[in-house]
């Protein structure tokens, strides 16, 4: 009997050191994994839709920045300002 007991200790001690952390700082778009103890995290699932999004972002930055140097770029960066101002719900 204190055998079966050692050995369910040992089995559970094992089981404990395959525990994996998951921890997201975005509400579930971006999951981290690592073990318990160590400061080291890896990437483990991304939300595609918010990879999309970083990248339509840093085009629009991109846009955005070299509308001076192009005039029909600043004309139609002006126009889209101009329509998403309208379509603002009103207050």
């Amino acid at each position: 009997m204190l055998q079966l007991v050692k050995y369910t200790y040992i089995m559970m001690v094992s089981k404990i050191t395959e525990i994996t952390i998951f921890e997201s700082p975005d509400g579930g778009r971006t999951v981290y994994a690592r073990t318990p103890g160590q400061d080291k995290r890896d990437l483990y699932s991304k939300d595609g839709i918010l990879s999309t999004d970083l990248e339509n972002y840093g085009r629009w930055i991109e846009i955005f920045n070299n509308r001076r140097s192009n005039p029909a770029l600043d004309d139609l960066c002006k126009q889209a300002e101009v329509i998403y101002e309208l379509s603002k719900p009103s207050e």
